[in-house]
C-alpha cells in the first residue's frame, strides 16, 4: 500500500474553530463542500481552487449532495428553509419546507431529486425538485429527528431522538415504527450477508446509545440483532459496509474492528487492530482500503490484508493542523482530511502511463508526470543501469486523461486539449482537438489522438509553411463507410489504427499516404505493436487474439488459453535479437509467447511460460526477458518473466540442479535461443536433449546450427541430408525437406504441393505412390513407369487387385525393350501382371504369363498358391512342380487323386506327411505292403506295427518294430495280440512294455506267471515302486520268502527286503540267490543296521553256521569296504591253498586287485604280498609240457 502524496491544503478556510467537509457523490465529480465557524459553505474544485463560497443564514447545521452530486442541500438551525446549490449552473434556491421549526437532517433519495428533510420537533418534510412538490408531514416522531436514509427502492428510514426508528414510503407514509432501547445514530441502508442471494438494500443498520450496532432486516422483521463489544473498545465512533457484508467499525478508544452479517458469523471479529494509540475520532473506507483519523494522523489500512497498515511504513502521515474527520471522494483517489486546516491526499492515481523505445512516462501526482530511464544505453550514467531511474519531472497544466511518450516529448491531453512538453526543456506545446482524446500517441515529430472514432495525425511542431498539406490529417478516411476508429499507434514510419469493422491500415509518414490494408473477419477491440509496427497483436471482438505481420498480410492465431477472454493488453520484445518475443497481460499474470514467422510450421505463435503480475500492475517495456512495469502511485518496477528466469540452474543438488536446467533448455528452445541452449545441454550433456535442440534448429529453419548439433551427435546420416538442405534456396521445397528429416511427412507432403523431383522423391519415401506417380507424370516422366509399377505393388499389398491388374499393365515400358533395366523392369511388371491375373479369376492368363518366366521360381511359387487358395489344385500343382516344390505338388496331387502323378515324384519326396498321405491312400486301395513302406517312411511306426498285425499278420516283423522303436502304443497292440493268440508270457512282456502295469499284472496272477512278470518289471526302467509291492505282497503272502524279500529291494522297502531274504537263505537251496540279494540290499541302502544283521548272518552269529566267507568278500566290495574285503580274501585264499586249489586263490587275490586298481585304490600290502606268492607258486609248479620231436 502506497503512502499518500499531498495535494493540497488549505489553512482555516473558514477561520478558527472546527471545520467540516463533504466531497460530491458521482464518480465524474470532484468537488469538495467546507464549512464552518464563518458561516459559509465553500466549494473546492479538484485541485483545491475555490469555486463558490456561499453565505449562510447562520452556522451551517448539515449538507447533503444528491446522488448524482447535481445538487448540494444546506440547513441552519435558524431558518425553517433549505438552501439548494446547482453546481453546474452556479444557482441558489431557498426551499421552504412548510413547516416551522428548523431543519434537523437531510437526505437525498436515489433515482430521482427527492429530498426528505427532518426537523427539530420529529416533522419530516418531502421535496421534489424536478416537479418542486413538497409534502410536510407533521408528528412523524415526537422528538428531533436525527438522521434519515433511503434505499435503492425508494424506503425512507428516520431515527429520532425518541428512541423510534420509522420504516416510510416515498409518500412518506409510515409503514413500520421499531422501538429502541436508547438515542439512535449513523442510520445507513446496505445488503445483510446471507446463504441465498437476495437483491437490493435490505438491512437498515444504525448506533444505539453510542455503544451498540443495531441491524434489522427488511425480510426478517422480527428478528433484529443488536450487537455489543468489548467495553475496552470504547464507543462507536463510526462505521462502514463494505464487501459482501461485512462491517468494518471504529471505537473511541483507536480499535478498528471487522465482523460478518451472515447469520452463521454474526458477533465474529474478522480480524482487530489498534490503529491509534489514544483515540479515534472519524473513518472512511474505498474499495477496501481504510482511513481513520485519531491523535492527529491520519493512518491507512487494508481490509483485505486483516488490517495490514499502511502509509509511511504504517505510520500514517500527519497533515498540518490535526485530523478530526477524514472521508474518501466519490472515485476514491482522494483522501480528505480535517482539522484546524484542510488536507487533501492522493491516495490512488489512474493509471496512466506510456512508453517509448527504453523510456518510461507515467503519472506520479494529479498534475505531475514523471519521465523514467528502464534501460540504460551507451551515453547514459551508470545509476541508470540496475533500476528504472526518474530523468524528470514535468507539472502539467490540467489533470492529464490521456498520456504518451516520444522520442523528445511528454505528450499528455485532458479533455479536448493536448500539451507536448519537450523533454529537454521548455515551454511546452498546447493543441486543440476537436472532441475529447481517448487516446494519444507520439513518435519523432508526430503525434496521433483518438477522439470518438476518429484519429488525427499532426505534427507536433508547427510545420513548414511548403509542407502544410502535411500538418495534420483525419482518419478514417470516406471508403472505410462509417468505421469507428477504435485503437491507434504511432511509429517512426507509420500510423497504424484498427477499427471496428476490422480495417487494419498502415500510412506511411515518409510517403505520407496509405502503405498497407487489410480486412479482418470481424472489428478489432486493440492493437498492440512492436517497435517498428511490422508485427502487432490484435485483439478482436469475438475475444481472439492474432499475430499480424504487415509484410506478409497475415494473421497468426494465439495459442487457445483461458486467460485470452480476459487479456489487457500486451508488449513486444524491444531488444533486437528477441523482436519476435512478445506479453500478453491479464490482471494477474503476464504470458510470453514467441511469434515464428518461418518455420516448418508455416508461421505461428509458441506460448513459452506464465508469469504472476501484482495487482494493478501494467507492463510498459520487455527488454531481454525483463519487463517494467507501472506500479501505483506512478512508480515503475523491475521483474524478470518466468520465460527468462535462471534460478535454480545452479543449485548445488545434482537432481534438481539437472531437472531445473532441462526446464531451463525447453524455455530456450521456445525463445530460440539456441545458443544458449547450447551451453546447457553440454553441460546437462544428454542425447535427448542434444536431439531436442537439433529437432527445433531444424523447425526454425537454422540449418546450420542444426548441422553443428548432430555433428555432436554423430549421426551422419542426418548431418548428409541438412547438407543437401543447405543448398535449397526455394522456401517450400527447404521446408519440406527439413520435414521429411524429422520424420513429418505430411507436413513435408504439404510443403512440397505440386513441387519437382524432390516431390517425388518424398511421396516415393513416404508410400504414397499415387501423389508421386502424378507429380512425376508432370515433373520427370522417366520415372513414371517405375512409380507406376510401386504403385501397383502398393494396391496388391491393400487387395485392390483390379486396380494393380490395370496400373501393372500400364507400367510396362514399350521403348528399349532389348535394354537390361528395361527387361527387369517388365518381368516385373509381368510377374504382376500374372499375380493379379489369378486373383481377378483369369486363371489361364496368369498360368501362361507365370509359364513365360518359369526361370523365376519365386514367380511360380507365388501363383501356386494363389492358386491353391482359389482350389484350382492342377495347376497349383503344376507350377509347384515347375518350381520344385515337389512335396506340395504331391500333396495337392494326392487331394485330386492323380495317383501316377504322386507314384511318379514319391521318390523324390522325403517329408513324412506326404509319404503319410500316400500311406493311407494305399492302405485305403488295399495295397498294403506299398501303405507299410510308406508309412515306415513317414515315421509312423505305429500304423506299420498295426497294418502287419491286422493286415499282413506279420507278428515277428511287429515284434521287431516295436523292439526297435520302443512305441508305446505299438507294444499294446501286440499284447493285445498275444493276448488273442493265448500266448500269455509275450502278452505279459509287451502289456509292460505299453505301460499298463496293472493289466500285465491281472494277467499274470491269473495264469500263474507274477514270478515272470517280476524279472521283466525289474528290466524296464519305467517301473513304478507299487507295482513291485503288490508283487511283494502277493508272495509274502505265499509264503515265498526270497521273491518276497526280492521285490521288496526293487519297491524301496530294505527293512523288510533284508528281513525275508535272510529267511529264505536259511534254505540251502536258495541261500546263494538269497544271499546275493540281500548284499544288493545292503549295498543299496545307507542303513548300518541291516549291514551290521547281514554281516552277523554270514558269520554265524544268528544260527551259528557260518556261511562262505566269499559272501562277505562280495559284501565289503559292494560296500567298497576295500581294507575289510582285502583282508576277507586273504583269508579265502588262506582256505583255498589249505585244500590244495593254489590257482582259485590266486584268482581271488587277482581279482580283488584288479577291482582296487579299477577303483583307484591301490592293494594292501598283505593282499599284494600274498597274490605275488600264489603266482609264483603257480609258476614253479605247473608241470613242464613234452615238446614235440621229430620223427626220424
Amino acid at each position: 500500500m502506497n503512502t499518500p502524496k499531498l495535494l493540497y491544503t488549505i489553512e482555516q478556510p473558514h477561520g478558527l474553530g472546527e471545520l467540516y467537509f463533504l466531497w460530491q457523490k458521482g464518480e465524474a465529480h470532484s468537488l469538495l463542500a467546507t464549512t464552518g465557524t464563518d458561516a459559509t459553505v465553500a466549494i473546492h474544485d479538484r485541485s483545491g481552487q475555490l469555486v463558490e463560497r456561499i453565505k449562510l443564514s447562520g452556522l451551517c447545521a448539515a449538507m447533503e449532495w444528491d446522488n448524482d452530486g447535481d445538487y448540494l442541500a444546506i440547513i441552519t438551525p435558524n431558518s425553517n428553509s433549505v438552501l439548494l446549490w446547482e453546481c453546474h449552473a452556479n444557482k441558489r434556491l431557498n426551499i421552504e419546507t412548510g413547516l416551522r421549526e428548523a431543519p434537523s437532517c437531510l437526505a437525498w433519495s436515489y433515482g430521482e431529486p427527492l429530498l426528505a428533510i427532518g426537523t427539530q420537533k420529529g416533522n419530516l418534510a418531502l421535496y421534489n425538485h424536478h416537479t418542486t412538490k413538497r409534502i410536510p408531514i407533521i408528528g412523524k416522531h415526537t422528538k428531533k429527528i436525527t438522521c434519515a436514509a433511503w434505499n435503492k427502492d425508494s424506503i425512507l428510514v428516520l431515527a429520532s431522538d425518541d428512541k423510534n426508528l420509522s420504516i416510510n414510503n416515498s409518500d412518506g407514509d409510515t409503514l413500520r415504527m421499531i422501538a429502541l432501547r436508547d438515542v439512535p445514530n449513523d442510520l445507513q441502508f446496505s445488503e445483510m450477508k446471507t446463504d441465498e442471494r437476495v437483491g437490493g438494500e435490505n438491512t437498515i443498520s444504525l448506533v444505539v446509545g453510542k455503544r451498540t450496532l443495531y441491524l434489522y432486516n427488511l425480510l426478517n422483521p422480527e428478528n433484529p440483532i443488536e450487537l455489543a463489544f468489548q467495553q475496552r473498545y470504547g464507543s462507536i465512533v463510526s462505521y462502514k459496509w463494505y464487501g459482501d457484508g461485512y462491517i468494518l467499525i471504529g471505537f473511541s478508544a483507536g480499535y478498528i474492528i471487522a465482523i460478518s452479517t451472515h447469520i452463521k458469523e454474526v458477533g465474529e471479529e474478522l480480524f482487530q487492530v489498534k490503529n491509534h494509540k489514544d483515540n479515534l475520532t472519524d473513518m472512511d473506507i474505498f474499495n477496501g482500503q481504510a482511513a481513520s483519523c485519531g491523535d492527529g494522523q491520519l493512518k491507512l489500512l487494508s481490509v483485505w490484508a486483516g488490517g495490514e497498515a499502511g502509509g509511511a511504513a504504517g505510520g500514517g502521515v500527519s497533515p498540518a493542523g490535526g485530523a478530526e474527520r477524514c472521508a474518501y471522494g466519490a472515485d476514491g483517489r482522494l483522501l480528505a482530511a480535517a482539522g484546524r486546516h484542510l488536507s487533501v491526499y492522493v491516495t490512488a492515481l489512474p493509471p496512466l502511463c506510456a512508453a517509448h523505445g527504453t523510456r518510461a512516462l507515467a503519472l506520479t501526482n494529479l498534475a505531475e508526470l514523471t519521465v523514467y530511464q528502464c534501460i540504460a544505453v551507451a551515453d547514459e550514467p551508470d545509476l541508470a543501469k540496475s533500476e528504472p531511474t526518474a530523468l524528470a519531472r514535468y507539472a502539467a497544466e490540467a489533470e492529464p486523461s490521456a498520456v504518451a511518450l516520444g522520442a523528445a516529448h511528454a505528450c499528455y491531453a485532458s479533455g479536448a486539449q493536448g500539451w507536448f512538453q519537450p523533454l529537454g526543456g521548455g515551454r511546452a506545446l498546447r493543441r486543440p482537438y476537436p472532441a475529447p482524446v481517448a487516446a494519444l500517441r507520439a513518435a519523432g515529430p508526430h503525434a496521433a489522438a483518438l477522439c470518438r472514432g476518429r484519429a488525427l495525425l499532426h505534427a507536433i511542431e508547427p510545420p513548414d509553411p511548403s509542407q502544410l498539406e502535411r500538418d495534420s490529417i483525419i482518419f478514417p478516411e470516406p471508403h472505410m463507410q462509417g468505421a469507428k476508429i477504435v485503437d491507434i499507434h504511432l511509429t517512426s514510419d507509420f500510423f497504424i489504427f484498427v477499427t471496428d469493422q476490422g480495417h487494419i491500415e498502415y500510412f506511411g509518414l515518409e510517403e505520407w499516404r496509405t502503405c498497407s490494408r487489410y480486412k479482418h473477419s470481424c472489428g478489432v477491440t486493440a492493437l498492440y505493436c512492436d517497435i517498428s509496427g511490422a508485427r502487432a497483436l490484435l485483439l478482436d471482438e469475438r475475444r481472439r487474439a492474432h499475430v499480424y505481420s504487415a509484410p506478409a498480410a497475415e494473421l497468426c492465431a494465439l495459442p487457445d488459453l483461458r486467460d485470452q477472454l480476459s487479456y489487457k493488453g500486451a508488449i513486444w520484445d524491444i531488444c533486437l535479437s528477441d523482436r519476435n518475443v512478445f506479453a500478453v497481460y491479464t490482471g494477474d499474470t503476464i504470458n510470453t509467447y514467441y511469434y515464428s514467422p518461418n518455420s516448418i510450421e508455416g508461421s505461428h505463435v509458441d506460448f513459452v511460460a506464465s508469469t504472476s503480475l501484482l495487482q494493478d500492475q501494467i507492463p510498459l517495456i520487455l527488454f531481454s526477458g525483463d519487463v517494467y512495469c507501472y506500479a501505483s502511485g506512478g512508480n515503475v518496477v523491475k521483474m524478470t518473466l518466468d520465460s527468462h528466469n535462471t534460478s535454480g540452474l545452479a543449485d548445488v543438488d545434482t537432481e534438481k540442479r539437472l531437472t531445473n536446467q532441462r526446464k531451463h533448455i525447453e524455455k530456450l528452445l521456445l525463445l530460440r535461443r539456441f545458443s544458449e541452449a547450447w551451453l546447457f545441454c553440454d553441460a546437462v550433456d544428454e542425447d535427448e536433449m542434444w536431439r531436442k535442440l537439433g529437432e527445433a534448429a531444424i523447425a526454425d529453419l537454422n540449418v546450420e546450427f542444426a548441422i553443428r548439433v548432430y555433428t555432436k551427435l554423430s549421426d551422419v546420416a542426418m548431418v548428409w541430408a541438412l547438407e543437401d538442405a543447405s543448398q535449397i534456396e526455394d522456401l517450400p521445397t527447404l521446408c519440406g525437406a527439413l520435414c521429411a528429416c524429422v520424420g513429418r511427412g505430411e507436413a513435408a507432403a504439404r510443403w512440397l504441393q505440386g513441387g519437382g523431383a524432390l516431390a517425388v522423391e518424398l511421396h516415393a519415401a513416404r508410400g504414397d505412390w499415387a501423389r508421386a506417380e502424378l507429380v512425376a507424370a508432370a515433373a520427370c516422366p522417366d520415372r513414371a513407369p517405375a512409380l507406376a509399377l510401386h504403385r501397383a505393388e502398393h494396391l496388391e499389398l491393400t487387395a485392390d487387385y483390379h486396380e494393380a491388374l490395370a496400373t501393372y499393365e500400364k507400367s510396362i515400358i514399350t521403348d528399349k525393350p532389348n535394354d537390361i533395366k528395361t527387361k527387369e523392369h517388365n518381368a516385373k511388371c509381368e510377374a504382376g501382371i500374372a499375380r493379379m491375373s489369378i486373383r481377378c479369376g483369369d486363371v489361364m492368363r496368369g498360368v501362361t504369363t507365370a509359364m513365360k518366366y518359369s526361370h523365376d521360381i519365386n514367380l511360380l511359387k507365388d501363383c501356386a498358391q494363389l492358386l491353391e487358395e482359389e482350389k484350382q489344385y492342377t495347376h497349383a500343382a503344376a507350377l509347384y512342380d515347375h518350381a520344385g516344390n515337389t512335396e506340395k505338388a504331391a500333396s495337392l496331387y494326392i487331394k485330386l487323386k492323380s495317383w501316377l502323378k504322386v507314384e511318379a515324384l514319391i521318390p523324390k519326396i522325403n517329408s513324412p506327411s506326404i509319404h503319410l498321405q500316400y500311406a493311407k491312400s494305399k492302405e485305403a486301395e488295399g495295397r498294403y505292403s506299398d501303405a507299410l513302406k510308406s508309412y515306415l517312411k513317414a515315421q509312423d511306426y505305429e500304423s506299420a506295427i498295426r497294418l502287419n498285425l491286422d493286415k499282413l499278420d506279420d507278428i515277428d516283423e511287429a515284434v521287431n518294430l516295436v523292439q526297435e522303436t520302443k512305441s508305446v502304443q505299438g507294444a499294446k497292440m501286440v499284447a493285445n495280440y498275444f493276448q488273442n493268440s493265448d500266448d500269455p508270457t509275450s502278452a505279459i512282456k509287451f502289456l509292460i512294455m505299453s505301460l499298463c502295469y496293472d493289466e500285465a499284472f491281472q494277467l499274470a496272477r491269473k495264469n500263474g506267471k507274477l514270478s515272470l512278470y517280476g524279472e521283466i518289471l525289474i528290466q524296464t526302467s519305467q517301473a513304478r515302486p507299487e507295482d513291485f509291492k503288490s508283487l511283494a505282497l502277493h508272495f509274502e503272502g505265499e509264503k515265498n520268502y526270497l521273491l518276497a524279500g526280492k521285490f521288496y529291494f526293487h519297491a524301496g522297502e530294505y527293512n523288510k527286503a533284508m528281513t525275508h531274504l535272510l529267511k529264505a537263505a536259511r534254505s540251502e537251496g536258495e541261500e546263494n540267490e538269497a544271499v546275493s540279494v540281500a548284499i544288493d540290499v545292503a549295498a543299496a541302502c545307507d542303513d548300518e543296521r541291516l549291514t551290521r544283521r547281514l554281516i552277523e548272518f554270514l558269520l554265524g552269529e544268528v544260527d551259528g553256521n557260518p556261511r562262505d566267507p566269499r559272501h562277505l568278500f562280495r559284501l565289503y566290495m559292494a560296500k567298497k569296504q576295500f581294507t575289510e574285503a582285502a583282508k576277507t580274501a586273504v583269508i579265502i585264499a588262506g582256505a583255498e591253498c589249505a585244500a590244495g586249489r593254489y590257482r582259485e586263490a590266486r584268482d581271488v587275490a587277482r581279482g580283488l586287485c584288479v577291482a582296487l586298481r579299477a577303483r583307484g585304490v591301490p592293494a594292501p600290502r598283505d593282499l599284494a604280498h600274498a597274490l605275488a606268492l600264489l603266482h609264483s607258486y603257480m609258476l614253479v609248479s605247473r608241470p613242464p609240457r613234452p615238446r614235440p620231436h621229430p620223427r626220424p
